[in-house]
């Protein structure tokens, strides 16, 4: 069963900044986000996730990152997760004392969260194999990277209930 999730979703700009970066990877064929087809499919960071995440959590969520929207993330340059003949390409991203210091509030609330250790990204591509990796390295070089991402919603993914519920936005 997939998991549930909270994420911070991006406003128009970022969205589409991430979105032809993964346009740009599929254009080359290479793997890329855009070929994702889940519901839940845009440029987000996942704050938390894990099998079952509480309501009374979300509730938290909700109330503590709700007056911090919107939020700006810092783009740090590109990572690499994974082992083995294939990886996944995201941005490593730095949010602000105050979203870092929320997040560490939550995660430990969370039973059997999927990462132990929060590491912020945004995901470009996942299972490039690894002999890809400097033509994909070259057409994200040649694609112009944002600066920082604006997040403006909180979401709360439930996969069981096919529940995609923005719970917190940005106030105009």
């Amino acid at each position: 069963m997939p998991d549930q999730a909270l994420e911070l979703s991006f406003d128009s700009p970022s969205a589409g900044a991430v979105v032809a970066q993964w346009a740009a990877l599929k254009a080359a064929g290479l793997p890329s986000q855009a070929d994702h087809r889940s519901m839940t499919n845009a440029p987000h960071l996942t704050l938390v996730a894990a099998v079952r995440i509480d309501p009374t959590v979300v509730a938290v969520a909700r109330d503590e990152i709700a007056p911090l929207l919107p939020s700006r993330l810092g783009v740090r340059g590109l990572v690499l997760f994974g082992e083995g003949p294939r990886v996944t390409i995201a941005h490593l991203v730095e949010p602000d004392q105050a979203l870092a210091a929320v997040v560490a509030l939550l995660r430990p609330l969370v039973p059997g969260v999927r990462h132990p250790v929060w590491t912020p990204h945004v995901t470009l591509a996942r299972r490039v194999p690894r002999r890809s990796l400097p033509e994909a390295l070259e057409v994200l070089q040649a694609t112009e990277t944002p600066r920082e991402l604006v997040c403006d919603r909180l979401r709360w993914w439930d996969p069981e209930q096919e529940l995609i519920e923005d719970i917190a936005t940005a106030r105009p």
